[in-house]
């Protein structure tokens, strides 16, 4: 069923409530009460409320609604460490979200914050398909709230899953405040990005302070530009400076997140110019083998899947290019690549059932 969040009331701040509390004749005490069961206890309805006055409640259900997301698809991984859930909205698109559990019960929620995406990485599915829309703040965190009924509270929460964060700053910060709110420290959040230049300025000097990732793409200019087509109208040099920044002002190191593609990034001469990179600006690097878009999720109206078909390297070619970055003393993981087998993994989300 898709869900109507024209009135939800997901997405307002705690002084939001006391000033809407206030402005209908109540204390305003009463909307601190309010959030503390919407985003706290994840209430089902307004009368579940109890500790608030019945006539407060009735107002609350003239004015608001409090919908959450309900999954038309759930797909669980053979190793049972990842799901994946399809919460269906309007105009038959939707929003993907995928959950993480690692062996020492750690919970991460990969979250969406646009339906589609506009950047178009070749090496990414949901770019493939194009723009829909940004997310409101209010659908953001919907998502999160939706999976805490079902896995409880997190212990990280990832911008990774569809959509470019910093292309939709403002409902993003918004909903970042809202996760401070409710017990998130910032180190537990983080954003993933292409590397837009003046986005990541904007989230240096907003003081939220979050956990920045950045795909690369490459660490060669002409090449970025071809794998992250949007790029094509900022430098390297202009990401190094924006990254140097976003590390002084937040105190946070950076991490490089790099997709290995047979043959198109993985030689000798990227892994060289990654460690330079990775160097100049103390980030870490993380190494992720290249996820096929299965068939039957690549769009073709915009040829861009006519090319040879995308592949991981093997594995002998990431253990060479991963020594070349140990040996130049940059701190290099690798992420394990989890969800394949259910379109979850890095790269795989899409926002239209097929």
């Amino acid at each position: 069923m898709n869900i109507d969040l024209s009135n939800s009331i997901i997405g307002l701040h705690q002084e939001d409530l006391r000033t809407y509390a206030r402005e209908r004749g109540f204390p305003e005490f009463h909307g601190s009460q309010v959030f503390k069961w919407v985003y706290g206890r994840q209430a089902d309805g307004f009368d579940q409320m109890t500790d608030l006055p019945k006539q407060f409640r009735e107002q609350l259900k003239r004015d608001f609604t409090l919908p959450y997301f309900n999954p038309s698809d759930v797909l669980r991984s053979r190793c049972g460490d990842t799901v994946k859930y399809f919460f269906p909205l309007e105009d038959d698109t939707g929003i993907e979200a995928v959950v993480l559990e690692d062996g020492e019960q750690r919970t991460t929620f990969c979250i969406s914050c646009q339906i589609g995406c506009p950047v178009g990485c070749i090496y990414c599915a949901t770019g493939s398909a194009g723009f829909i829309r940004d997310l409101l703040a209010g659908e953001i965190v919907t998502q999160v709230l939706s999976l805490m009924k079902l896995h409880g509270k997190p212990d990280s929460i990832l911008f990774m899953g569809m959509g470019e964060p910093l292309l939709n700053l403002g409902e993003v910060k918004k909903a970042i405040r809202l996760f401070h709110d409710m017990g998130f420290s910032p180190r537990r959040i983080t954003v993933s990005t292409c590397g837009l230049i003046r986005g990541i300025h904007d989230l240096a000097l907003s003081g939220l302070r979050p956990r920045l990732a950045v795909s690369i793409g490459s660490a060669l200019e002409g090449k970025r530009k071809r794998l992250i087509p949007f790029t094509r109208s900022s430098s390297l040099d202009q990401l190094r400076k924006a990254l140097i920044l976003y590390r002084e002002k937040t105190k946070r190191r950076v991490t490089l997140e790099y997709t290995l593609i047979n043959g198109l990034n993985d030689s000798n001469e990227d892994s060289r110019a990654l460690a330079a990179f990775a160097r100049k600006t103390q980030a870490h690097v993380n190494l992720i083998r290249y996820n096929p878009i299965p068939r039957g999720r690549e769009v073709q109206d915009k040829g861009r899947r006519s090319q040879k078909r995308l592949l991981p390297p093997d594995t002998k070619r990431v253990q060479t290019f991963r020594q070349v970055l140990i040996d130049r003393n940059v701190q290099v993981t690798e992420r394990f690549r989890r969800g394949s087998d259910i379109d979850a993994a890095c790269g795989q989300l899409l926002f239209k059932r097929t």
